[in-house]
């Protein structure tokens, strides 16, 4: 089996603020993406800002929530500033308008300022205090995670590993999405390339799809179809922790040597002997990109990153090379 490749550049929504736009209340930014250097090309970029959207200017009053976005949005919380002014009818509105914006640019992930009463997808700033935060979302976030996209928290810009996981499980998660899922076989091709990524972030939930897959009628409705995919979609955005990124990357390298996979491969500058005794963020990071190249040049699949992009024309570059090798 070998990687599967995605050609497009993703289309990633993105907090304005953390795109270095000066939107913010106090006119701040955050320059989120530096973290990326030249990978931020990989992405097509939309920033919105739901409240510059719903009319609050810059610099502005900041607002805060009386309950959580949720709440909001069932009408039994509201958005005020620091004066009591009720601006939650505006910001709703905001919100929707920065919606139909993402929905134009076809995007289908979104990289949220964390703790934002707009823009927060699992904590939101509730109350006056800058401290005071609840375990629901901003308006926004509440309205992101209605749609099912995929959410990033700007937390998982934290370091090079971090962001590596979410990257990775972006392009597994559009892979599979876009993938057909009419037949049993259809899904049961699909599984077998991202369930190793499931694996290593929850094996009792990979096992039990495992089985739920196994178990499928020869015919199934195409709801029980659906429905098992929008459990792999779910799965797969799930963020992974650097012991469990380690074990994957080693045991996928180890299973490829037994099998003589890389016998004769280029493996470039990596150390792979070296592997176990890697402890720097950067170094892990930099054996895991390498082993991404490996897979893709090779054909071989790489388990914790099992969909890699590339550009169109390497992969036209990479099939010359198959087709020249092979006359």
């Amino acid at each position: 089996m070998t990687a599967q490749i995605i050609t497009q550049k993703v289309a990633v929504g993105i907090s304005a603020c953390l795109y270095n736009c000066p939107v913010r209340y106090n006119g701040r930014a955050f320059d989120a993406l530096a973290l990326l250097g030249r990978e931020r090309a990989d992405f097509v970029w939309t920033p919105v800002c739901p409240e510059c959207l719903a009319g609050l200017g810059v610099p502005r009053m900041p607002v805060h929530l009386t309950g959580t976005g949720q709440e909001v949005l069932a009408g039994s919380a509201k958005v005020l500033d620091r004066r009591g002014r009720d601006h939650t009818e505006a910001i709703v509105a905001g919100c929707e308008a920065a919606i139909s914006a993402l929905e134009r640019a076809g995007v289908e992930a979104f990289l949220a300022k964390e703790a934002s009463p707009s823009c927060g997808l699992y904590k939101a700033r509730v109350g006056r205090k800058r401290t005071e935060t609840a375990g629901g979302s901003g308006v926004f976030g509440a309205m992101l995670l209605e749609r099912g996209w995929f959410l990033i928290p700007d937390e998982g810009l934290a370091n090079s590993l971090l962001w590596w996981d979410w990257r990775r499980r972006l392009h597994a998660w559009l892979w599979l999405k876009r993938r057909p899922a009419e037949t049993n076989r259809d899904l049961y091709d699909s599984w077998h390339v991202v369930k190793f990524v499931v694996q290593e972030t929850n094996r009792p939930r990979a096992d039990a799809m495992g089985r739920a897959l196994a178990a499928l009628p020869k015919h199934p409705a195409p709801e029980e179809l659906a429905a098992l995919r929008t459990e792999m979609l779910d799965a797969l955005r799930a963020p992974s922790t650097r012991p469990r990124i380690r074990g994957a990357m080693l045991k996928a390298y180890a299973h490829a040597r037994k099998k003589g996979s890389l016998a004769g491969v280029d493996l470039h500058d990596l150390e792979m002997d070296a592997l176990s005794e890697r402890s720097r963020i950067d170094e892990v990071v930099h054996d895991l990109v390498g082993l991404e190249r490996v897979s893709f040049e090779n054909d071989l699949l790489f388990g914790p990153s099992p969909v890699i992009r590339r550009d169109a024309r390497r992969v036209a570059a990479r099939q010359l090379e198959s087709e020249s090798a092979n006359d």
